[in-house]
């Protein structure tokens, strides 16, 4: 039965919710067991001295009531040592002392029905005391048959032997039959409702945790959707903002009667890289996008990836080296053909090395290194900047987050840029990680499958990268300042 109601269509870890539940069961079952002997000590001691003041005369005559004084004793003791043992040792297994108290109040019942036929000719005590377990304790089907046949087959033996009557002898079988019947479906009842309120409670905590759950998630987005428009509202206006403000200082200096040619190239630098930024940012938003509705794809070829992350490297080492870092490359070896989309691989190598050259200072370094493991190929971008506080390195490559999102922040960035190179590592099927201790540097290590396709045309692609990769690596690094 146990195992039917744990095998129904619930979400409930079958181990998991029988041990919570007989865990509750037993405990519940103890602290009745604790109450019930608690009565019990009272109405025995009240027994003993109704035993001493009344029916002591009637011992001489009637050994039965000797037997029924020192049953009232025993189970005093009994009882006072089942509670002793309870409260003063330590880890005790309430599952067998919900075992000894059942067992010794049932056994202690067929005594009594026993020997109360030789006073009333009455078997109650043996009823009250198995319809009293059925109806206080939640015993399983299989504990019901093992207490209630147990105790009924020693009490038929215990009539057989003290009841002469024929008739009589029936009686009291059929009548004790008919309880130990009853006990048993009146157990089986309370057991299966008890279950059926356990499982009914563990599906409403599961939905209302669940609920919950949803509730938290929303909130979640809703912080996102929030977030997004305040941080995409101010990645937008500040270029416009600054490009409005170039276009006026310019329209202003074009009025004057001194016309500065070289103020007027410090604008259109500005306003240029401003429109770089704007584009880069655009551009990111249109592709995670597409990422989402599952409408971005790449158009891997097979061509060599150490001459793609190589070229892409050395054609932003002036760039880099302008700000007073030094770019290391290297690799550990020459040449590999793999399967790869490579105008991704660049946007990939220009995302992370313009984020490593964000976040480290002059006189710093950035290191390029590819490597081959496990026929996997590895590339990595490691600088030895600020780095990443601990708890970020989970949510690094989440959209929107940025490692320093106060409103003075020296570091410009929308946070969409590590999102999306981690959705195009995925889209090659790979694997992207980050390596960072506070204060010491971060190091970002992407991964790509070393495999290659039927078809290929890494010629005409080169032929067409070249003249590309000027505007792209201005469009990339176009949200750092001198």
């Amino acid at each position: 039965m146990l195992k039917s109601v744990f095998l129904n269509k619930t979400k409930f870890n079958v181990d998991e919710d029988k041990k919570e539940f007989e865990g509750l069961r037993i405990e519940i079952d103890i602290n009745r067991c604790r109450n019930t002997g608690r009565i019990l000590l009272f109405l025995n001691f009240i027994l003993i001295l109704v035993d001493l003041l009344v029916y002591k005369p009637l011992r001489k005559n009637i050994n039965a009531y000797t037997y029924l004084y020192y049953s009232h004793i025993i189970i005093v003791i009994l009882i006072s040592l089942w509670l002793a043992a309870l409260r003063f040792i330590k880890n005790i297994n309430h599952r067998i002392m919900q075992y000894i108290f059942i067992n010794v109040i049932i056994y202690w019942c067929v005594f009594m029905g026993l020997n109360s036929i030789n006073i009333s000719g009455q078997i109650s005590a043996y009823i009250i005391g198995v319809l009293g377990v059925s109806l206080f304790f939640y015993l399983s089907p299989m504990e019901s048959i093992f207490i209630y046949l147990s105790s009924f087959i020693v009490f038929i033996v215990g009539l057989l032997f003290l009841v002469p009557d024929s008739k009589m002898l029936y009686s009291h079988i059929i009548n004790s039959g008919f309880v130990v019947l009853c006990s048993f479906i009146g157990s089986d009842i309370i057991y299966s409702s008890f279950l059926k309120d356990f499982v009914n409670n563990k599906a409403i905590l599961d939905s209302k945790a669940e609920l919950e759950a949803t509730n938290l998630k929303l909130r979640e987005y809703e912080k996102l959707r929030t977030d997004f428009f305040a941080n995409i509202s101010h990645e937008l206006r500040t270029p416009l903002n600054i490009i409005y403000s170039s276009q006026q200082m310019m329209e202003l200096i074009l009025k004057s009667d001194k016309f500065e040619k070289t103020r007027v190239d410090k604008y259109l630098k500005i306003m240029k890289q401003n429109s770089f930024r704007l584009i880069r940012l655009i551009n990111n938003l249109i592709d995670i996008t597409k990422i989402d509705a599952t409408l971005f794809e790449i158009r891997p070829i097979n061509c060599d990836i150490v001459k793609i992350v190589e070229n892409i490297t050395l054609s932003a080492a002036d760039y880099i080296e302008s700000k007073g870092i030094e770019l290391v490359f290297d690799t550990e070896v020459e040449e590999k053909i793999i399967a790869c989309d490579p105008d991704k691989i660049e946007r990939i190598v220009l995302n992370l090395l313009s984020n490593a050259v964000k976040f480290t200072s002059k006189h710093g370094q950035i290191y390029v290194n590819i490597y081959l493991k496990n026929d996997r190929v590895y590339i990595s971008v490691k600088d030895n900047g600020i780095g990443i506080d601990e708890n970020m390195k989970e949510l690094i490559f989440d959209r929107f987050i940025q490692v320093d999102k106060s409103i003075s922040r020296n570091r410009e960035g929308s946070g969409i840029g590590l999102a999306l190179v981690k959705s195009l590592v995925e889209l090659h099927d790979g694997n992207i990680e980050v390596r960072s201790t506070l204060g010491k540097g971060s190091e970002f290590i992407f991964d790509l499958p070393d495999k290659i396709i039927e078809s290929s045309c890494e010629e005409d692609y080169f032929s067409n990268l070249c003249e590309q990769r000027v505007e792209k690596i201005n469009i990339e690094f176009s949200d750092i300042y001198e």
